[in-house]
């Protein structure tokens, strides 16, 4: 496990990172711990084959949960919570889902307050039609796993940060326009609106092609 930090200076926050671990062999597991990196929430899951697993936290799961994740259908439904590590193909029809893998990576519906749900089938050809939060509608094959449920943190969209320096706690620092700075600081300041090309502060040309 890695110990990254965000940028600023103000505050920093420690980012747990952790290596691409075999998807098939998970066993059952606990809720322990619950980080926040950003806008986004993260669960820390231990297992009970010992690994310690990072991934996206779940709405509605808690601390001390029990997760559990098998490739059996018959112990899956058993079991059946919301965080659990499942295969495509083991789902019903109109399931919520987050976090598709792609190759052992999560690369679909992994922000805050996303999901994805199930549309349709193909048994002949083990495959999956899934609706992404774009409204893109892509096909998976059965054997890719998927975390049931929706990604925690749902009303991030209704967030109105109200000015400028709140954004500071997400990684998003405010930028100056250079035509409000003064001549020493910008090639564009004291008002002067009339250089052409568009320049950086170092005086690089900005807008080559427009």
């Amino acid at each position: 496990m890695v110990t990254v930090f965000s940028k600023g200076q103000t505050k920093r926050r420690n980012a747990f990172l952790s290596n691409s671990l075999c998807l098939w062999n998970k066993g059952v597991g606990i809720v322990s711990k619950i980080i926040r990196n950003k806008k986004k929430l993260s669960s820390v899951v231990q297992y009970s084959t010992g690994s310690v697993v990072v991934n996206s936290h779940i709405h509605g799961t808690k601390i001390g949960q029990f997760i559990f994740s098998s490739v059996l259908p018959y112990k899956f439904w058993s079991n059946f919570k919301t965080n659990c590590l499942v295969l495509l193909k083991f789902l019903l029809k109109f399931s919520i889902i987050s976090n598709i893998f792609v190759s052992n990576v999560s690369k679909y519906a992994v922000s805050a307050g996303t999901f994805c749900q199930v549309l349709e089938f193909y048994t002949d050809y083990n495959l999956v039609k899934v609706v992404l939060p774009s409204k893109q509608v892509k096909v998976f094959t059965g054997w890719g796993f998927c975390i049931l449920g929706r990604n925690s943190n749902i009303h991030t969209k209704y967030f109105v940060p109200g000015k400028a320096g709140s954004l500071k706690l997400f990684g998003k620092k405010s930028k100056v326009r250079g035509v409000a700075r003064n001549p020493v600081d910008h090639p564009h300041g004291g008002r002067t609106k009339t250089n052409q090309p568009e320049v950086s502060i170092w005086g690089w040309i900005a807008k080559k092609n427009k």
